[in-house]
């Protein structure tokens, strides 16, 4: 029996176009972490884990180097590149999460770090200069104008380029409470989808997985609701009234350390980089 073989022509697929389908509208994309997020000292979420440990090695960096970190959140990796670089511009569009990474570098005494609040897509040469460096982990994955803020961070960088993005396996635990709840997770665009974009940019990226082998650990239940993955804006009332039991009914002691854990609760993380030409 003679099976035809459909050829896909990847050359016409709009990637860009298929990423913000995944993302769905347009006005949904924006986070409101000061909205959403209680006010709490940066030590509550400032957790250093296998991701940081693995995160650094990676990254191509010298003493002298500028480097701007985008969407860089409360500062956990923003103050460990500060460590290694001359000086971190950590930009991010949340009063609140830059207010933690202000309590960080005055806890750590970090003075090599500036702070800029900003929109991610408002980021270019015009508005932020060049760098040597550019790094943005895990702050891509809900941007809908992705191409034009690809192109940006490539005029950005005078020498390589460090994207951190979710894999299709990350946070298992929260994708499993919303099917208890018969409802569909509105998952991250997956990320090939991303490495399409690039290539059609002309930009061919080296990619890997951090093969993450840990998976997080909480203090105690309300530890577990603050940090996990609810994607509130999605639930009704009564969806949310439902994960306090599903927490506990979900997660369980660690008895060597005390700690709330379950082995499916891990990030799935992938890293695509590249140096300029």
């Amino acid at each position: 029996m003679d099976v035809k073989k459909t050829k896909i022509n990847f050359d016409k697929i709009d990637w860009e176009k298929a990423w913000q389908i995944e993302l769905g509208p347009v006005k949904k994309q924006k986070k409101h972490w000061d909205k959403n997020t209680n006010p709490i000292h940066f030590e509550k979420i400032a957790i250093k884990d296998e991701y940081h440990e693995k995160l650094i090695p990676k990254l191509i960096l010298d003493s002298e180097d500028s480097v701007l970190d985008l969407g860089c959140g409360e500062g956990a990796v923003t103050s460990l590149i500060a460590e290694k670089a001359s000086n971190v511009t950590a930009l991010d569009s949340s009063q609140m999460m830059l207010e933690l990474l202000r309590q960080r570098c005055e806890h750590d005494n970090i003075s090599n770090i500036d702070i800029v609040e900003m929109d991610i897509e408002d980021a270019n040469i015009e508005t932020i200069g060049k760098h040597d460096i550019v790094i943005a982990s895990r702050a891509l994955m809900g941007i809908y104008d992705i191409k034009n803020v690809l192109k940006n961070i490539n005029e950005i960088a005078k020498k390589y380029v460090f994207l951190i993005v979710f894999g299709r396996k990350n946070w298992l635990i929260e994708k499993k409470f919303y099917n208890s709840i018969n409802k569909k997770y509105p998952d991250f665009a997956p990320y090939d989808y991303l490495f399409n974009i690039l290539i059609s940019l002309g930009i061919y990226p080296n990619i890997e997985n951090f093969d993450l082998v840990g998976n997080r650990k909480y203090d105690d239940i309300d530890d577990a609701f603050i940090r996990m993955k609810w994607k509130m804006d999605n639930l009704s009332d009564k969806e949310k009234d439902k994960i306090l039991p599903f927490i506990e009914k979900n997660l369980f002691k660690n008895e060597k350390d005390g700690k709330l854990e379950n082995p499916i609760d891990k990030a799935d993380l992938i890293l695509l980089w590249w140096k300029k030409q």
